[in-house]
């Protein structure tokens, strides 16, 4: 197979989101977490008050992250443009005008544009899903299992990304067949191993 079409998500793969949420249940509702349990997969788990969940998911959405989740992230993006694949973010930050403008701020701050060849926000998991599989990404890393079981079987290669390695500590169970990343190493492995 040949991979031409690279797709990542932004929030929890990109950026780091979740030492942001972690401050703010502590500030909004003085509840401590540690940030893996703020993990898109098992935060029902230990929030599962929905209405709160949301408050906070607001609050992360309309929030600029100026952290990259893995510090491997450059120079496996700048790797991948010197091969000439192309590179999408796709990301469902598109709920809100508020939550575009501050992940175009994050984005412009922190010089990830050139890296990408379309940068696309769509407003719910399913247009997420339906935009993957239209843009006919090959390979898509995303955070949510959600996206990884709809995008599955209708692109070639979903990939989990894991940064807590959840899978691995059987905290959260995936089907056997899922490949499963926890970080920007193994995601420029992954695709090497399909060039």
């Amino acid at each position: 197979m040949q991979i031409k079409r690279i797709g990542f998500d932004l929030d929890g793969v990109i950026l780091d989101n979740t030492t942001f949420k972690k401050e703010s249940y502590k500030s909004v509702y003085n509840m401590n977490f540690e940030n893996w349990q703020l993990s898109a997969n098992i935060i029902d788990e230990f929030v599962p008050d929905r209405d709160m969940r949301r408050k906070i998911g607001s609050l992360a959405s309309a929030r600029n992250f100026t952290k990259l989740l893995d510090e491997d992230c450059i120079k496996v993006l700048n790797n991948l443009n010197s091969k000439n694949y192309e590179l999408y973010i796709i990301s469902r930050r598109g709920l809100s005008d508020n939550g575009q403008k501050a992940a175009w701020e994050s984005i412009n701050e922190l010089e990830l544009k050139k890296y990408f060849k379309e940068i696309i926000f769509c407003e719910n998991e399913k247009g997420k899903i339906h935009t993957i599989i239209n843009n006919q990404i090959d390979i898509f890393f995303d955070d949510r299992i959600g996206v990884i079981e709809g995008i599955s079987g209708k692109i070639s290669i979903p990939v989990l990304f894991d940064n807590f390695s959840l899978v691995k500590k059987n905290i959260i169970k995936v089907n056997d067949n899922l490949k499963v990343v926890q970080n920007f190493k193994e995601i420029g492995d992954l695709i090497k191993e399909n060039e």
